[in-house]
């Protein structure tokens, strides 16, 4: 008789678990499962246009990189070309003419241009003169000149101009330097 009573509790169990459990049927599964899918599908072709999007956008920044790296120069090279112009212009106004102080007035005018535009546009300066306190920083002593009554290392003869871009010293100026006998 146990066994019996076992056999019907099972089954009572089995009926209870049934119930208890939604009645669906094998075709609205089937649709879930379809939507699923599709939506796996839809998720994924998504994500393969974002990734070739996202790569094409990554082409595009590196050839304009490559395209600034290889442009950025271009106001300087045009405003070359205009100071290259105003040299030829004078070259061929020395062969006309033979007078030296009007070659030298007009190359000292291109000098000037040169260095006003160079200032103004791209923070372009030059520096050391005679007379200005030596700067290590700036300077480079070529040679060096006892003077009585130097109080500080001085400049009394420049070799070469130096040159500054936006306070950045992009060469030092090479100069005679005047320090006391002391």
């Amino acid at each position: 008789m146990e066994e019996q009573e076992k056999c019907e509790a099972t089954e009572k169990i089995k009926e209870q678990e049934n119930d208890t459990l939604p009645n669906k049927d094998s075709s609205s599964m089937e649709k879930k499962i379809t939507e699923l899918e599709n939506e796996i599908s839809n998720l994924k072709d998504l994500y393969l246009r974002k990734q070739a999007e996202f790569e094409n956008f990554r082409k595009r920044l590196e050839k304009d990189k490559e395209n600034f790296i290889k442009f950025a120069n271009e106001n300087i090279m045009k405003d070359i070309i205009n100071f290259l112009d105003n040299l030829e212009r004078a070259i061929d106004s020395s062969k006309q003419s033979k007078d030296f102080d009007t070659l030298l007035s007009g190359i000292s005018m291109i000098e000037n241009e040169i260095l006003s535009s160079f200032d103004k546009k791209y923070s372009l300066k030059k520096f050391g003169k005679p007379g200005e306190d030596f700067d290590p920083s700036q300077h480079e002593a070529i040679s060096i000149e006892e003077k009585e009554g130097a109080k500080i290392p001085e400049i009394v003869e420049v070799y070469q101009k130096g040159y500054c871009y936006n306070n950045r010293v992009l060469r030092t100026a090479k100069v005679k330097v005047a320090q006391s006998k002391n």
